[in-house]
């Protein structure tokens, strides 16, 4: 009440006739500190949850390129360590930094769309698994574009069994240990519906799920599992030094269920629109500049775009790592398809309308511009 009567009693000793001016005084300073609010968030990074694989390594690429900047929209990709949950941070936009350390970058879906959830993140990229969970759980997302995935003549990802593990018909199947590696449930339930398409009950072997990276390739390599659902660039040294072998490529699934989303809050998306439609720009030059490119560079090992599965493509035994569409829009066919494995498999206990989640406005207005 004093500072209330003090602040009243200097107002009774300004004249009316400035009282005009003080009013005016006063708007000018609060819209300008309006102003500076607004454009420090207007030049403030987008954070972004993510992940670094095969399937985002893309934008990993226009990360490191500062292809965000250069559109006038600035990013932080937020992630954390393969066992470090709790910690994350900025990733360095440093191919040297990613292939001294196999462990950067490896958060999962589902946590990558929990920090998006609390506020941390104004963004992710999750998998197509991790993604249909988080709208079951009703988070206010928005998937604005499809990132990468794998190929239906060319999969990422394949059933293999160690070299002294010889399976000539699906009954050698029954009582092998099976492993997939930590990740969102679609990992496991790929392989959950492979032994179905192998006739094989879930109970007539024993699967290890949500593996570490790391654990899940030594594991096979010392012996202590006899095979498990793998993807390219945790296969191909093991194939190729003769430890396991190649027993089923994807093919009892269609391999373009395997894909990654950019996917951001809907309060975000309602306020920037415009920071969202750049991202997007970003990411489909992107796109557009690696398909321009010759395949022998796209194939190339070089430190731009072969350094810790930063690859841009590959051929091994008919496999090739995740590729990027053009105009990279969300089918809401293909999540309506995993939707219904992912329940098949007790992963989840219902079904629900995923449309209201999946946005293509801005991937449709991009390409309507042309040049792509």
């Amino acid at each position: 009440m004093k500072y209330r009567e003090k602040i009243l009693s200097v107002l009774r000793k300004i004249p009316l006739k400035y009282y005009g001016l003080l009013g005016i005084t006063l708007l000018v300073v609060v819209s300008g500190i309006l102003w500076l609010s607004y454009k420090k968030n207007e030049s403030s990074p987008v954070k972004i949850a993510y992940f670094l694989g095969g399937r985002t390594s893309l934008l990993f690429r226009a990360y490191v390129n500062n292809s965000f900047e250069k559109e006038n929209v600035p990013v932080d990709f937020i992630t954390h360590s393969l066992r470090d949950n709790d910690n994350y941070y900025v990733l360095p936009k440093n191919y040297d930094a990613i292939e001294k350390n196999k462990d950067i970058s490896k958060a999962t879906g589902v946590e990558l769309l929990e920090e998006m959830k609390n506020g941390k993140t104004d963004g992710s990229t999750p998998g197509e698994s991790s993604f249909i969970v988080g709208a079951l759980q009703g988070i206010p997302m928005v998937a604005v574009a499809k990132l990468g995935h794998d190929l239906k003549d060319k999969p990422d990802h394949a059933i293999i069994f160690r070299s002294d593990v010889p399976i000539r018909q699906s009954s050698d199947i029954r009582g092998k240990t099976l492993v997939s590696r930590r990740a969102g449930p679609g990992d496991s339930v790929f392989l959950k519906e492979f032994l179905r398409s192998e006739g094989i009950r879930e109970d007539e072997v024993t699967i290890k799920e949500q593996i570490d990276d790391d654990v899940y390739q030594n594991k096979l390599w010392n012996g202590e599992i006899d095979g498990g659902y793998y993807h390219l660039t945790q296969l191909d040294d093991m194939v190729s030094l003769g430890r396991a072998y190649i027993y089923r490529k994807l093919d009892w699934v269609n391999p373009e269920l395997s894909q990654a989303l950019l996917v951001f809050r809907k309060d975000f998306v309602e306020k920037y629109p415009e920071k969202v439609k750049r991202i997007i720009r970003v990411y489909m030059q992107q796109i557009r500049y690696e398909h321009n490119l010759p395949s022998e560079e796209r194939m190339k090992d070089s430190e731009k775009n072969l350094r810790s599965g930063l690859q841009m493509e590959k051929e091994f035994h008919g496999m090739n790592i995740p590729q990027y569409d053009m105009p990279p829009t969300v089918s809401l066919d293909l999540l309506n398809e995993m939707q219904e494995l992912l329940f098949r498999h007790g992963e989840i206990d219902k079904k629900i309308d995923l449309a209201p989640f999946i946005d293509n406005s801005f991937v449709e207005e991009i390409y309507r511009e042309g040049n792509y």
